[in-house]
Protein backbone atom coordinates (compact mmCIF):
# COMPACT_ATOMS: atom_id res chain seq x y z
CA UNK A 1 0.00 0.00 0.00
CA UNK A 2 1.33 3.05 -1.01
CA UNK A 3 2.03 5.85 2.06
CA UNK A 4 0.01 9.05 1.59
CA UNK A 5 1.82 12.20 1.74
CA UNK A 6 0.88 15.01 4.54
CA UNK A 7 2.39 18.18 5.35
CA UNK A 8 2.11 19.23 8.89
CA UNK A 9 2.17 23.21 8.36
CA UNK A 10 3.60 24.87 12.58
CA UNK A 11 2.86 28.17 13.80
CA UNK A 12 6.93 28.44 13.15
CA UNK A 13 7.18 29.48 16.55
CA UNK A 14 9.32 26.74 18.12
CA UNK A 15 11.79 23.79 16.74
CA UNK A 16 9.89 19.95 15.95
CA UNK A 17 11.59 18.11 17.68
CA UNK A 18 10.53 19.74 20.54
CA UNK A 19 13.59 20.97 22.01
CA UNK A 20 12.11 23.79 23.30
CA UNK A 21 8.99 22.46 24.73
CA UNK A 22 5.42 23.64 22.98
CA UNK A 23 2.17 21.53 23.51
CA UNK A 24 1.25 21.72 19.94
CA UNK A 25 5.01 20.54 18.91
CA UNK A 26 5.09 18.11 21.20
CA UNK A 27 1.46 16.16 19.82
CA UNK A 28 3.42 16.70 16.43
CA UNK A 29 6.36 14.60 17.46
CA UNK A 30 3.93 12.02 19.10
CA UNK A 31 2.19 11.80 16.11
CA UNK A 32 5.61 11.42 13.59
CA UNK A 33 6.74 9.10 16.59
CA UNK A 34 4.07 6.77 16.39
CA UNK A 35 4.10 6.81 12.59
CA UNK A 36 7.60 5.65 12.58
CA UNK A 37 6.65 2.28 14.17
CA UNK A 38 3.29 1.67 11.81
CA UNK A 39 4.70 3.95 8.46
CA UNK A 40 1.08 4.73 7.08
CA UNK A 41 2.22 8.16 6.38
CA UNK A 42 4.92 9.94 4.92
CA UNK A 43 4.69 13.50 6.75
CA UNK A 44 6.86 16.59 5.42
CA UNK A 45 6.72 18.61 8.28
CA UNK A 46 7.38 22.84 8.20
CA UNK A 47 9.21 24.28 11.48
CA UNK A 48 11.37 26.72 13.10
CA UNK A 49 14.83 24.75 13.59
CA UNK A 50 17.55 24.76 15.46
CA UNK A 51 20.99 22.68 15.50
CA UNK A 52 19.38 19.99 18.74
CA UNK A 53 16.29 19.82 16.40
CA UNK A 54 18.32 19.24 13.07
CA UNK A 55 19.90 16.56 15.16
CA UNK A 56 17.09 14.69 16.93
CA UNK A 57 15.38 14.97 13.18
CA UNK A 58 17.55 12.48 11.50
CA UNK A 59 15.66 9.50 13.55
CA UNK A 60 12.50 10.09 11.61
CA UNK A 61 12.43 8.18 8.31
CA UNK A 62 9.24 8.40 7.42
CA UNK A 63 9.47 12.27 7.70
CA UNK A 64 11.15 15.12 6.15
CA UNK A 65 11.88 18.41 8.07
CA UNK A 66 11.93 21.93 6.75
CA UNK A 67 13.58 24.53 8.77
CA UNK A 68 12.82 28.11 9.08
CA UNK A 69 15.89 29.84 10.57
CA UNK A 70 14.64 31.89 13.48
CA UNK A 71 14.31 36.35 12.97
CA UNK A 72 15.08 39.30 14.60
CA UNK A 73 13.08 38.94 17.87
CA UNK A 74 12.49 43.01 18.31
CA UNK A 75 10.84 42.97 14.63
CA UNK A 76 9.18 39.90 15.40
CA UNK A 77 7.52 41.02 18.36
CA UNK A 78 6.77 44.57 16.18
CA UNK A 79 4.89 42.58 13.40
CA UNK A 80 2.72 40.77 16.08
CA UNK A 81 1.79 43.72 17.82
CA UNK A 82 0.83 45.29 14.33
CA UNK A 83 -1.00 41.46 13.73
CA UNK A 84 -3.10 41.75 16.78
CA UNK A 85 -4.06 45.04 16.23
CA UNK A 86 -5.39 44.40 11.96
CA UNK A 87 -6.74 41.01 12.58
CA UNK A 88 -9.50 42.84 14.72
CA UNK A 89 -10.59 44.99 11.38
CA UNK A 90 -10.09 41.73 9.25
CA UNK A 91 -7.00 42.82 7.56
CA UNK A 92 -4.75 39.74 7.19
CA UNK A 93 -1.30 40.03 7.86
CA UNK A 94 1.99 37.01 8.75
CA UNK A 95 1.79 36.98 12.30
CA UNK A 96 5.81 36.67 12.35
CA UNK A 97 8.71 36.96 9.55
CA UNK A 98 8.48 32.84 9.90
CA UNK A 99 5.78 32.82 9.28
CA UNK A 100 5.87 34.86 6.54
CA UNK A 101 9.06 32.52 5.18
CA UNK A 102 6.24 28.81 6.03
CA UNK A 103 3.66 30.34 3.33
CA UNK A 104 7.09 31.00 0.01
CA UNK A 105 8.20 27.27 1.48
CA UNK A 106 4.43 25.96 1.03
CA UNK A 107 4.08 27.35 -2.37
CA UNK A 108 7.13 24.87 -3.71
CA UNK A 109 5.55 21.30 -1.90
CA UNK A 110 4.24 19.49 -4.33
CA UNK A 111 2.56 15.98 -4.32
CA UNK A 112 0.80 15.65 -0.71
CA UNK A 113 -2.69 14.33 -0.04
CA UNK A 114 -3.17 16.44 2.36
CA UNK A 115 -2.09 19.80 4.37
CA UNK A 116 -2.53 20.20 8.23
CA UNK A 117 -2.42 23.61 9.83
CA UNK A 118 -1.74 23.42 13.76
CA UNK A 119 -3.39 26.36 14.52
CA UNK A 120 -3.44 28.65 17.08
CA UNK A 121 -4.48 32.05 15.45
CA UNK A 122 -6.33 31.01 12.52
CA UNK A 123 -5.99 34.90 11.02
CA UNK A 124 -3.84 32.79 8.40
CA UNK A 125 -6.06 30.90 6.65
CA UNK A 126 -7.07 33.39 4.24
CA UNK A 127 -3.36 33.54 3.29
CA UNK A 128 -2.60 29.36 3.66
CA UNK A 129 -6.45 29.57 1.36
CA UNK A 130 -4.48 31.22 -1.83
CA UNK A 131 -1.61 28.28 -2.15
CA UNK A 132 -3.48 24.97 -0.69
CA UNK A 133 -6.80 23.53 -2.62
CA UNK A 134 -9.33 23.95 0.19
CA UNK A 135 -10.44 20.41 0.02
CA UNK A 136 -6.63 19.62 0.85
CA UNK A 137 -6.21 21.63 3.92
CA UNK A 138 -7.32 20.17 7.56
CA UNK A 139 -7.44 23.19 10.57
CA UNK A 140 -5.83 20.85 13.68
CA UNK A 141 -7.29 23.77 16.33
CA UNK A 142 -5.99 24.37 19.65
CA UNK A 143 -7.69 27.28 20.91
CA UNK A 144 -10.93 29.20 20.59
CA UNK A 145 -9.85 30.34 16.89
CA UNK A 146 -12.05 33.22 16.40
CA UNK A 147 -13.78 31.55 13.74
CA UNK A 148 -16.04 33.50 11.06
CA UNK A 149 -17.29 32.77 7.83
CA UNK A 150 -14.18 34.28 5.80
CA UNK A 151 -12.22 31.50 7.61
CA UNK A 152 -14.42 28.92 7.05
CA UNK A 153 -14.85 28.89 3.68
CA UNK A 154 -10.89 28.13 3.71
CA UNK A 155 -10.47 24.77 4.60
CA UNK A 156 -12.48 21.41 4.17
CA UNK A 157 -12.32 19.73 7.85
CA UNK A 158 -11.66 21.53 11.43
CA UNK A 159 -10.37 18.89 13.24
CA UNK A 160 -10.81 20.28 17.40
CA UNK A 161 -8.85 19.51 20.39
CA UNK A 162 -12.39 19.20 22.41
CA UNK A 163 -15.87 19.36 21.58
CA UNK A 164 -16.22 22.71 23.27
CA UNK A 165 -13.92 24.39 20.29
CA UNK A 166 -16.20 22.90 17.91
CA UNK A 167 -18.72 24.11 19.44
CA UNK A 168 -17.60 27.23 19.27
CA UNK A 169 -16.19 27.84 15.80
CA UNK A 170 -19.80 25.82 14.65
CA UNK A 171 -21.61 28.75 17.03
CA UNK A 172 -19.53 31.47 14.82
CA UNK A 173 -19.20 30.44 11.84
CA UNK A 174 -22.41 28.55 11.04
CA UNK A 175 -21.07 25.07 9.63
CA UNK A 176 -22.31 21.86 9.75
CA UNK A 177 -21.71 18.98 12.10
CA UNK A 178 -20.18 17.05 9.52
CA UNK A 179 -17.32 19.65 8.66
CA UNK A 180 -15.77 19.08 11.94
CA UNK A 181 -13.74 15.64 13.53
CA UNK A 182 -12.77 16.27 16.96
CA UNK A 183 -9.26 14.82 17.53
CA UNK A 184 -8.18 14.56 21.55
CA UNK A 185 -4.94 15.36 23.00
CA UNK A 186 -2.89 13.15 24.06
CA UNK A 187 0.28 12.32 26.28
CA UNK A 188 3.08 9.97 27.01
CA UNK A 189 1.64 7.97 29.46
CA UNK A 190 4.81 6.07 30.16
CA UNK A 191 7.06 8.51 30.24
CA UNK A 192 4.56 10.21 33.25
CA UNK A 193 3.93 6.86 35.09
CA UNK A 194 7.43 6.88 35.98
CA UNK A 195 8.42 7.13 39.80
CA UNK A 196 11.29 8.51 41.62
CA UNK A 197 12.70 6.71 45.43
CA UNK A 198 12.04 8.40 48.59
CA UNK A 199 15.55 9.91 48.68
CA UNK A 200 15.30 10.67 45.04
CA UNK A 201 12.28 13.21 46.43
CA UNK A 202 14.06 14.25 49.43
CA UNK A 203 17.06 15.21 47.09
CA UNK A 204 15.22 17.26 44.43
CA UNK A 205 13.01 19.13 47.69
CA UNK A 206 16.56 20.30 48.75
CA UNK A 207 17.47 21.17 45.77
CA UNK A 208 14.53 23.33 45.50
CA UNK A 209 14.37 24.87 48.91
CA UNK A 210 11.63 22.61 50.03
CA UNK A 211 11.26 21.37 53.70
CA UNK A 212 11.48 17.53 53.53
CA UNK A 213 7.87 18.10 55.67
CA UNK A 214 5.87 20.51 53.29
CA UNK A 215 2.76 19.54 51.36
CA UNK A 216 3.76 20.81 47.42
CA UNK A 217 1.34 21.96 45.21
CA UNK A 218 1.67 22.25 41.83
CA UNK A 219 1.26 24.39 38.78
CA UNK A 220 3.12 23.54 35.99
CA UNK A 221 2.24 25.44 32.60
CA UNK A 222 2.49 28.71 30.41
CA UNK A 223 3.10 31.86 32.87
CA UNK A 224 0.84 33.82 30.93
CA UNK A 225 -2.06 35.95 32.55
CA UNK A 226 -4.82 33.57 31.30
CA UNK A 227 -3.59 30.38 33.21
CA UNK A 228 -4.10 32.44 36.76
CA UNK A 229 -0.77 32.25 37.66
CA UNK A 230 -0.58 35.99 39.89
CA UNK A 231 -4.51 34.94 41.46
CA UNK A 232 -1.85 31.92 43.02
CA UNK A 233 -0.38 34.60 45.36
CA UNK A 234 -3.15 35.25 47.53
CA UNK A 235 -3.88 31.71 47.70
CA UNK A 236 -1.11 31.19 50.78
CA UNK A 237 -3.00 34.37 52.82
CA UNK A 238 -6.34 32.60 52.43
CA UNK A 239 -5.09 28.79 53.02
CA UNK A 240 -3.93 30.31 56.76
CA UNK A 241 -7.70 30.86 57.56
CA UNK A 242 -7.95 26.78 57.30
CA UNK A 243 -7.94 24.75 59.88
CA UNK A 244 -4.51 22.76 58.43
CA UNK A 245 -1.29 24.26 59.55
CA UNK A 246 -0.10 26.36 56.30
CA UNK A 247 3.58 26.98 57.02
CA UNK A 248 4.21 23.59 56.03
CA UNK A 249 2.67 23.92 52.48
CA UNK A 250 5.04 25.38 49.75
CA UNK A 251 3.74 26.06 45.95
CA UNK A 252 5.97 25.04 43.31
CA UNK A 253 5.38 26.65 39.71
CA UNK A 254 6.79 25.66 36.83
CA UNK A 255 7.24 27.05 33.37
CA UNK A 256 7.92 30.11 31.62
CA UNK A 257 5.59 32.69 28.80
CA UNK A 258 7.44 31.30 25.73
CA UNK A 259 8.34 27.61 26.45
CA UNK A 260 11.61 26.99 26.42
CA UNK A 261 12.86 30.34 24.99
CA UNK A 262 15.14 32.30 26.54
CA UNK A 263 12.81 35.77 25.89
CA UNK A 264 11.50 36.95 28.82
CA UNK A 265 7.34 38.79 28.73
CA UNK A 266 6.99 41.61 31.07
CA UNK A 267 4.18 39.38 32.96
CA UNK A 268 6.91 36.83 33.48
CA UNK A 269 9.00 39.32 34.67
CA UNK A 270 6.52 40.08 37.15
CA UNK A 271 5.82 37.15 38.44
CA UNK A 272 9.63 36.42 38.84
CA UNK A 273 9.80 40.10 41.10
CA UNK A 274 6.76 39.00 43.39
CA UNK A 275 7.72 35.35 44.21
CA UNK A 276 11.51 36.81 45.06
CA UNK A 277 9.81 39.25 47.54
CA UNK A 278 7.76 36.41 48.89
CA UNK A 279 7.78 34.30 51.49
CA UNK A 280 10.15 31.16 50.91
CA UNK A 281 6.73 29.33 50.50
CA UNK A 282 6.63 29.81 46.93
CA UNK A 283 9.46 28.09 44.38
CA UNK A 284 9.70 29.14 40.92
CA UNK A 285 11.56 27.10 38.78
CA UNK A 286 11.18 28.48 35.31
CA UNK A 287 10.97 25.85 32.52
CA UNK A 288 11.73 22.61 32.73
CA UNK A 289 11.59 20.14 29.86
CA UNK A 290 8.60 17.86 30.04
CA UNK A 291 10.89 14.70 29.89
CA UNK A 292 11.81 15.26 33.48
CA UNK A 293 8.19 16.75 34.60
CA UNK A 294 7.89 13.43 36.12
CA UNK A 295 10.32 14.10 38.51
CA UNK A 296 8.24 17.38 39.84
CA UNK A 297 4.92 15.39 39.97
CA UNK A 298 6.33 12.96 42.20
CA UNK A 299 6.94 15.44 45.20
CA UNK A 300 3.44 16.91 44.50
CA UNK A 301 0.98 16.40 46.88
CA UNK A 302 -1.88 18.20 44.70
CA UNK A 303 -1.47 19.99 41.27
CA UNK A 304 -4.16 23.08 40.14
CA UNK A 305 -4.96 24.68 36.95
CA UNK A 306 -7.13 27.81 37.73
CA UNK A 307 -7.24 28.73 33.91
CA UNK A 308 -9.20 31.92 33.13
CA UNK A 309 -9.35 31.89 30.01
CA UNK A 310 -12.26 29.19 28.02
CA UNK A 311 -8.69 26.77 27.79
CA UNK A 312 -9.41 24.71 25.03
CA UNK A 313 -7.69 20.93 26.19
CA UNK A 314 -4.30 21.85 28.13
CA UNK A 315 -1.78 19.07 28.18
CA UNK A 316 -1.12 19.53 31.85
CA UNK A 317 -4.44 17.55 32.40
CA UNK A 318 -3.78 14.43 31.25
CA UNK A 319 0.04 14.71 32.13
CA UNK A 320 -0.65 15.20 36.17
CA UNK A 321 -3.90 12.30 35.76
CA UNK A 322 -1.08 10.30 34.61
CA UNK A 323 1.41 10.41 37.39
CA UNK A 324 -1.56 10.07 39.84
CA UNK A 325 -2.02 13.01 41.46
CA UNK A 326 -5.58 14.31 42.72
CA UNK A 327 -6.53 17.52 40.28
CA UNK A 328 -7.66 20.98 41.24
CA UNK A 329 -9.04 22.66 37.98
CA UNK A 330 -11.21 25.18 36.91
CA UNK A 331 -14.65 24.41 34.80
CA UNK A 332 -13.09 25.86 31.72
CA UNK A 333 -13.12 25.15 28.31
CA UNK A 334 -12.61 21.97 26.83
CA UNK A 335 -11.21 20.54 30.33
CA UNK A 336 -14.01 18.72 31.64
CA UNK A 337 -13.97 16.71 29.10
CA UNK A 338 -10.22 15.01 30.03
CA UNK A 339 -11.16 14.80 33.07
CA UNK A 340 -13.70 12.82 35.67
CA UNK A 341 -15.47 13.95 38.68
CA UNK A 342 -13.53 10.53 40.38
CA UNK A 343 -10.25 11.97 38.96
CA UNK A 344 -10.28 15.82 39.87
CA UNK A 345 -12.37 18.57 41.52
CA UNK A 346 -13.31 21.34 39.14
CA UNK A 347 -14.47 24.72 40.63
CA UNK A 348 -16.12 27.74 39.32
CA UNK A 349 -13.95 30.63 37.73
CA UNK A 350 -15.65 33.26 38.69
CA UNK A 351 -15.64 36.12 42.43
CA UNK A 352 -14.58 33.11 44.63
CA UNK A 353 -12.27 31.42 42.45
CA UNK A 354 -9.25 31.10 44.77
CA UNK A 355 -11.24 30.94 48.02
CA UNK A 356 -12.83 27.56 46.25
CA UNK A 357 -9.51 26.73 45.70
CA UNK A 358 -8.33 27.02 48.90
CA UNK A 359 -11.05 25.00 50.21
CA UNK A 360 -10.24 22.38 48.05
CA UNK A 361 -7.34 22.02 49.12
CA UNK A 362 -7.63 22.29 52.42
CA UNK A 363 -10.50 19.56 52.25
CA UNK A 364 -7.82 17.01 49.82
CA UNK A 365 -4.76 17.48 52.58
CA UNK A 366 -7.28 16.61 55.45
CA UNK A 367 -8.37 13.46 53.61
CA UNK A 368 -5.52 11.63 52.60
CA UNK A 369 -7.71 8.37 51.84
CA UNK A 370 -9.59 10.46 49.24
CA UNK A 371 -6.40 11.84 47.58
CA UNK A 372 -5.07 8.38 47.12
CA UNK A 373 -8.22 7.11 45.59
CA UNK A 374 -8.46 10.09 43.20
CA UNK A 375 -5.41 9.49 41.99
CA UNK A 376 -5.62 6.01 41.00
CA UNK A 377 -8.86 6.38 39.36
CA UNK A 378 -6.93 9.23 37.74
CA UNK A 379 -4.07 7.02 36.66
CA UNK A 380 -6.62 5.02 34.45
CA UNK A 381 -8.37 7.80 33.25
CA UNK A 382 -5.15 8.69 31.71
CA UNK A 383 -4.50 5.78 29.75
CA UNK A 384 -7.22 6.76 27.09
CA UNK A 385 -4.89 9.43 26.31
CA UNK A 386 -2.00 7.47 24.99
CA UNK A 387 -0.05 8.41 22.05
CA UNK A 388 -1.06 4.90 20.80
CA UNK A 389 -4.51 5.45 20.85
CA UNK A 390 -3.81 9.30 19.55
CA UNK A 391 -2.04 7.90 16.28
CA UNK A 392 -5.11 5.35 16.17
CA UNK A 393 -8.09 7.98 16.16
CA UNK A 394 -5.59 10.16 13.86
CA UNK A 395 -5.38 7.73 11.10
CA UNK A 396 -9.16 6.62 11.13
CA UNK A 397 -10.19 10.73 11.04
CA UNK A 398 -7.60 10.54 7.86
CA UNK A 399 -9.38 7.56 6.35
CA UNK A 400 -12.52 9.14 6.67
CA UNK A 401 -11.52 12.06 4.68
CA UNK A 402 -9.25 10.91 2.16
Amino acid sequence: MNKKNICIITQCSLPIPTTKGGAVETLVEYLLTENENKAKYHFTVVSVGDNQAEIQSRQFKNADFIYINKSNELLNRLLFQIYRVLKHVNIYIPFSLEFKKCLQILRNIKNQDLFIFEAGPTTQLPALSKIIPKDKLLVHIHWDGMGNKRKDKCFSYLIPVSNYIGEQWKKNTGCSDGKIKALYNCANIERFEKTTTEQEQKELKKELGIAEENKVILFTGRIVEEKGVRELFVLLPKLAFQQIKYNNVTLLIIGSANFGSKTNTPYEKEVSQIIKKSSKQIVFTGFVHQTKLYKYYNIADIAIMPSLFQDPAPLVGIECQATGTPLIATRVGGIPEYVTKETAILINKDQDMIKNLADKIDFLLNNPEIMKNMGEKAKQNAKKYNTEMYYKHFCRLVDEIL
